[in-house]
């Protein structure tokens, strides 16, 4: 994942804080290591947030990164407007998050799919339906 960052720089502020994210959450830091994928996606939101590597957007990209996280780990993420507010609260005080909570959060709003069956629906949707019909005419940049 890290040369991925190397090669993306249009909007990174801090590669070296992208670089820290992905480090983080797959060896740990300073003696603690996220155990479950929960806690691994915890620190994945606050530090993409907390850290502010982007430019700009940097919940947002948390929150699709993580949505992205899960899948690619068999995991769908079913999220709502609680998520917003948390991550709010990591871009504006980060001690004041409760990682217990939002862990269980998480664990909560997540549920294990088939991720080759999932691939194979979109691949069979899209050849069938089209681009343009699976993704529609939404002028909402998050749809």
């Amino acid at each position: 994942m890290v040369d991925v960052v190397r090669r993306f720089v249009a909007g990174v502020q801090n590669r070296g804080d992208i670089e820290f994210v992905l480090n983080y959450i797959e060896d740990g830091s300073f003696g603690t290591v996220p155990e479950t994928i929960h806690e691994k996606a915890f620190h994945l939101l606050r530090l993409l947030v907390a850290n502010h590597p982007f430019v700009d957007a940097n919940k947002r990209t948390a929150l699709n990164t993580t949505v992205v996280f899960y899948f690619l780990n068999g995991y769908r993420f079913t999220y709502d407007n609680e998520i917003r507010t948390v991550l709010k609260q990591i871009g504006t005080d980060q001690t004041t998050v409760n990682e217990v909570e939002t862990v269980e959060y998480l664990c909560t709003h997540t549920e294990e799919i088939n991720l080759v069956g999932e691939i194979e629906q979109w691949r069979d949707d899209l050849i069938k339906y089209g681009l343009h019909e699976l993704t529609g005419d939404s002028s909402n940049p998050n749809d």
